[in-house]
């Protein structure tokens, strides 16, 4: 059985960088790999990505060499990237909705709606400012290894 997920770049950056979850988005990306799960995001996920790296190189944290590997292995990941105009105004009265200070995140929040899926994230203030409203939002940190 293949299922869809949509999956945030905070995943997939801690499994290329030493972040505190690093772990479990290793074995969470291999758990959807195991299972066939077709990976989905917005657009803006690759562009989180380059962002992130060149910061992490700006700040003396991974090489530039590095931070390259790293960004070639992120970028030709299987995830099918989603961006229309209705996902974005979407994403904005999801914004509003609940709150959001920006539509940025929101944004896979659309998506996974606009799929009927899970959306997993590495961003915890997200998860608990909306987990009791949205059951389809899933932290990574909850995620047992």
């Amino acid at each position: 059985m293949t299922s869809q997920v949509v999956v945030d770049s905070g995943i997939f950056l801690a499994t290329a960088l030493a972040e505190t979850y690093s772990s479990q988005a290793k074995a969470l990306v291999k758990m959807w790999e195991t299972q066939n799960a077709n990976l989905a995001a917005p657009t803006l996920f690759q562009y989180e990505i380059v962002a992130v790296l060149r910061k992490q190189v700006n700040r003396g944290l991974i090489s530039p060499a590095d931070a390259l590997k790293a960004q070639d292995y992120l970028l030709d990941y299987p995830v099918q990237l989603y961006m229309n105009k209705n996902l974005l105004k979407r994403a904005y009265e999801l914004a509003t909705k609940y709150n959001r200070p920006t539509a940025y995140d929101s944004q896979y929040l659309a998506v996974a709606e606009h799929l009927a899926c899970d959306f997993w994230t590495a961003d915890e203030k997200m998860f608990n400012a909306l987990d009791k409203d949205l059951p389809y939002i899933k932290w990574l940190g909850n995620f047992t290894v």
